[in-house]
């Protein structure tokens, strides 16, 4: 059986990461929207000067952009519920050590200590001056 500062802490975390989880879904529905919104300037534009085409594809591409990193956080969020529900939140999904309490306030869904995640960066970094 938890302890109730377990528990506590579970709950704690649950909310945390539920609060995060509704900024992100505000962010992604307003990313939404403006792309939705944005479809009709477009349409014009085509029948416009090339700047002013150029300026709202790119606009375009920056709220697809937005809305795909919105949407990445959204699963991470959702995973890191799923380790609170079963029991493995906080814990380092790369080398098993517990997550420090400071980071885990700061980013409640990340699933890497400090020191995995900067090298699981580094590597990311090395894979891409390679290619």
């Amino acid at each position: 059986m938890m302890s109730r500062t377990a528990v506590r802490s579970k709950d704690w975390y649950r909310k945390r990461i539920l609060k995060k989880r509704g900024k992100i879904i505000e962010g992604l529905s307003k990313e939404l929207n403006e792309g939705i919104s944005k479809g009709p300037e477009l349409k014009a534009a085509l029948g416009s000067d090339l700047g002013d085409l150029s300026a709202l594809n790119l606009d375009s591409h920056l709220s697809v952009s937005l809305a795909n990193r919105y949407s990445s956080m959204l699963r991470q969020v959702d995973q890191a519920l799923a380790r609170v529900e079963e029991g493995n939140y906080g814990i380092c999904e790369e080398c098993g050590e517990k997550i420090d309490k400071k980071r885990l306030e700061l980013l409640p869904f990340t699933p890497h200590c400090v020191h995995c995640q900067r090298r699981i960066e580094e590597e990311n970094r090395r894979r891409v001056r390679l290619n």
